[in-house]
């Protein structure tokens, strides 16, 4: 008598877009690459308020050393999200697969980040381009030409983030298996929309608030902000990609299941 193996399915927690995910960047597993990212993108910040400051000075000698920390400003923007980045798509993918904590934190090597990072940065390239040609063709200008690419950035990223992942590429932004998420997950949806639109609502104030007061304890607090809010948004994108897949695999009637806490 033949047996087939039996599949396992971890459960999830009972509140997954609450229970772990806004405390996530100061546990224990997250709290080094919360502070990274802080100071990396603190050192950015300070940077480019250099630049700004000796750019408008109208020197020659001070234009020339504005120059300077404009590159420094890149670098380290270029810096900032490569790091980010890798560490965004090791957050979702362990956190879509149920891990609690995350076990494929990028290496050491900062060239593996770049090549790490290329799903992010096709995903944003996919998600904003076609909304900044619409825009442009519609013949908008001003506020509501970017508040429109805006709004239409934040609903477009996860869906091409997700379909990217899930089709292994980097230039194939449509999966069927993800829009058909909408169908047996829309539930999941609308609460991680919900949650990422209240997180940049909050952190769009926090560094308003803080840049509005000066000071190198301002850009400190945007820094910190701005890093927190990103491990968080892909923290929540990780737990509606192991909502969607427990939906699914409830939906397929999988009675040979093992569910495992």
């Amino acid at each position: 008598m033949g047996t087939r193996r039996r599949r396992t399915r971890l459960v999830l927690p009972p509140r997954p877009f609450l229970s772990g995910t806004f405390t996530f960047p100061f546990t224990r597993d997250a709290l080094g690459r919360t502070g990274l990212l802080s100071v990396v993108a603190l050192a950015t910040g300070l940077a480019a308020r250099e630049a700004l400051a000796l750019m408008a000075g109208g020197d020659g000698r001070m234009t020339i050393l504005g120059a300077m920390f404009t590159v420094l400003t890149v670098f380290g923007a270029v810096t900032w999200f490569a790091i980010a980045a890798a560490c965004a798509l090791a957050i979702v993918g362990d956190t879509a697969s149920g891990c609690d904590r995350v076990e494929r934190w990028p290496g050491a090597l900062f060239l593996d980040w770049i090549g790490e990072s290329m799903p992010l940065v096709s995903a944003v390239g996919i998600g904003v381009g076609p909304l900044v040609g619409l825009a442009w063709l519609s013949g908008d200008r001003g506020a509501t030409a970017d508040a429109g690419v805006a709004v239409g950035f934040f609903l477009a990223f996860p869906i091409v983030l997700l379909s990217l992942l899930e089709n292994g590429s980097i230039v194939d932004p449509f999966s069927l298996p993800v829009l058909r998420t909408f169908l047996v997950g829309f539930p999941g949806w609308g609460k991680f929309y919900f949650s990422t639109a209240l997180l940049v609502l909050a952190t769009a104030t926090i560094a308003a608030l803080a840049l509005s007061a000066g000071g190198i304890s301002g850009i400190a607090v945007t820094a910190l902000a701005a890093s927190v809010a990103w491990i968080v948004y892909f923290r929540l994108l990780g737990r509606l990609a192991w909502y969607c897949a427990d939906r699914t695999a409830a939906a397929e009637h999988e009675p040979d299941d093992d569910v495992r806490a």
